[in-house]
């Protein structure tokens, strides 16, 4: 898929939102309101997900996300480009910055992965992946999103208020069931290299945040960090792996104040 869905909001410099897996530009309309008062604010559907739906498996591929993205950067002329992934998509923008590093200013890091560091864990997490993929091709999207949102990573998820999980699971829901089995064969990180090698080849500033109750994501920041040499972590208070949604003026302010607070770039 050569063209991924996307939308620009505000005037500034330039800031990519790249959402995770089950989301979709939507999961980032609070931070969007917000950033765009500072930023020009480019937010994508990645493939499989919201717009970006295609039956054709091949397009499925992470370097084919990689160049789709890296093919809106240069369409709507983005130089050094600010990149903040979350989840899925955290492991999408470590990948964009080791590659294509003079295309990218500052780098935004949440609660992402570097991948799985053995080829067991990769072999249960291909396992655990099936059982997913199963769901979503024989009991569709309803049963999946339930069974989703009962995982354990998403229990801070349950202490919102009503309408904000009402909201944030229509956006679940919107997901076409195929788009997300494709996705999550392909792009699974059982699928995945493990990136933590190539992070040393990140030479941008990057902001890393993990949720106050996201123990195995902390654990997992402070070991990007230690592999990206311009990196620092931070804590966001009273979330847990859901940063984005759980407290989104937080990150805002955290994120524009590492963009803009410097003024001396390399």
């Amino acid at each position: 898929m050569s063209n991924l869905f996307y939308k620009v909001e505000g005037k500034g410099l330039p800031l990519l939102l790249i959402h995770g897996f089950t989301g979709t530009n939507k999961s980032f309309d609070v931070v969007s309101k917000y950033m765009q008062q500072y930023f020009k604010v480019v937010r994508i559907d990645l493939v499989g997900h919201g717009k970006s739906m295609t039956y054709n498996e091949a397009d499925y591929s992470f370097e084919n996300s990689i160049n789709s993205i890296i093919s809106i950067i240069d369409k709507l002329n983005l130089r050094k480009v600010n990149v903040l992934g979350y989840s899925l998509g955290g492991r999408i923008a470590m990948h964009l910055a080791s590659g294509f590093q003079k295309k990218i200013n500052k780098l935004i890091l949440c609660s992402a992965s570097y991948g799985l560091d053995n080829l067991e864990e990769k072999k249960k997490r291909i396992n655990s992946d099936q059982k997913l993929i199963n769901l979503l091709e024989k009991k569709g999207i309803k049963d999946f999103v339930n069974h989703w949102e009962s995982i354990p990573l998403w229990d801070f998820e349950k202490k919102l208020p009503l309408e904000k999980r009402i909201k944030h699971k229509i956006i679940r829901l919107e997901n076409n069931p195929l788009g997300l089995s494709m996705n999550l064969k392909h792009q699974g990180q059982g699928n995945q290299n493990n990136l933590l090698p190539e992070l040393q080849k990140i030479n941008n500033k990057t902001l890393i945040l993990y949720g106050e109750n996201d123990e195995k994501y902390e654990n997992l920041s402070k070991k990007i960090s230690n592999s990206i040499r311009k990196s620092k972590t931070m804590m966001v208070p009273e979330s847990g792996h859901n940063i984005i949604l759980e407290n989104p003026i937080f990150v805002c302010r955290e994120v524009k104040d590492f963009i803009l607070g410097e003024t001396n770039e390399n």
